[in-house]
């Protein structure tokens, strides 16, 4: 997790002083409308969208194996409480 961290701002750090260096200014057309600005700052939306998109399509296998561990947990509850195993044998007379 921290590793992941450390990375993620190596990367905004990496990207900033990308865009800054790049300042020539570019014409995009956006859904037929053109808008004007440098490239640095068109680069670095585009790695947000990108950054965004990647989490967007991985929450539905987040949700997907959190769903599975909590039903594993609930699974190993219940057979620990019929564990036979863990219940004192009986004694003959």
């Amino acid at each position: 997790m921290i590793i992941t961290l450390i990375l993620s701002i190596a990367v905004a750090i990496v990207a900033v002083f990308f865009s800054l260096e790049n300042t020539t200014q570019i014409q995009v057309s956006f859904f037929g409308y053109p808008v004007q600005g440098p490239d640095g700052l068109f680069m670095l939306i585009s790695l947000g969208v990108g950054a965004l998109l990647g989490v967007i399509v991985m929450i539905p296998s987040l949700i997907g194996r959190s769903w599975t561990l909590m039903q594993h947990k609930r699974r190993i509850a219940k057979l620990e409480q019929n564990d036979p195993m863990s219940t004192p044998p009986h004694e003959e007379s």
